[in-house]
């Protein structure tokens, strides 16, 4: 049995291909969504420690677990490598492809919040596209300055930035867009002076947010994509899946 950890549009890409080989699997989300289940494919929801993680994969009998989760998951990919390692099981990082990064005097790389934090303190008014978990991390700035949020339009996303006491009239509720137009309009709306997003790769739209950025003379901070466990088979395409199946009986 494979377990997927997905809840992206690369985990659905991963159930699209098991489903259509007819190979059992797992599909795997942090937080509830809808799933159809069928004789291929199972569901479950809900964050995995490292001793849940290991009961689950003796239990379901895992044989291989394949990680589309967000590149951002830093605490899963760590659950995931440990215990892949402690049970030698095959982990493969079905990842997304990154962007050249922009040589551009208003796009800045950084490699964390807190030195995105440092760069804020230049800054009145903020579009952070980080997703409602960076809510609280960004805490020392929204405190003392304007921002506004862009989450999904969810109970899950709302009850988190609720529970931060972030105020609501500055949320924005929607999905990373591929619409420039929509993305130039938002930054023109709220009068952003800086916006701040993750390094997330073609399906986040990062290129489209730089582009929105550039066009109205808008800095833009990027918090660069955190290192892969070295324990992961790091793969883009789905043809490697593929190429595992028919040459290593690893799937």
């Amino acid at each position: 049995m494979i377990l997927v950890f997905g809840g992206t549009t690369e985990g659905k890409k991963v159930a699209t291909f098991l489903e259509s080989s007819a190979i059992p699997f797992v599909y795997s989300t942090k937080t509830k969504i809808s799933f159809l289940e069928t004789k291929t494919a199972q569901y479950r929801f809900g964050a995995l420690n490292e001793k849940q993680l290991q009961d689950y994969i003796l239990t379901n009998n895992i044989t291989t677990i394949i990680n589309a989760a967000h590149p951002f998951a830093q605490e899963l990919h760590r659950v995931i490598a440990k215990v892949g390692a402690q049970l030698q099981l095959s982990v493969i990082r079905f990842a997304r492809v990154l962007l050249e990064k922009t040589i551009h005097p208003l796009v800045r790389y950084v490699a964390s919040y807190q030195e995105a934090l440092q760069e804020l303190e230049h800054f009145k008014s903020l579009l952070a596209l980080t997703g409602v978990q960076s809510i609280d991390k960004l805490q020392p700035y929204w405190l003392k300055n304007s921002a506004y949020f862009r989450i999904l339009n969810r109970p899950a996303s709302l009850k988190v930035a609720r529970k931060s006491n972030f105020p609501e009239k500055q949320l924005i509720l929607g999905v990373p867009s591929g619409d420039l137009e929509k993305e130039i309009t938002i930054l023109r709306t709220h009068k952003i002076d800086v916006v701040l997003t993750k390094e997330t790769g073609s399906s986040g739209f990062l290129e489209v947010k730089i582009n929105a950025a550039l066009q109205t003379n808008t800095p833009i901070l990027i918090i660069k994509q955190p290192q892969t466990p070295p324990y992961f088979k790091v793969i883009h395409h789905l043809q490697e899946l593929e190429f595992l199946q028919s040459k290593t009986n690893t799937i």
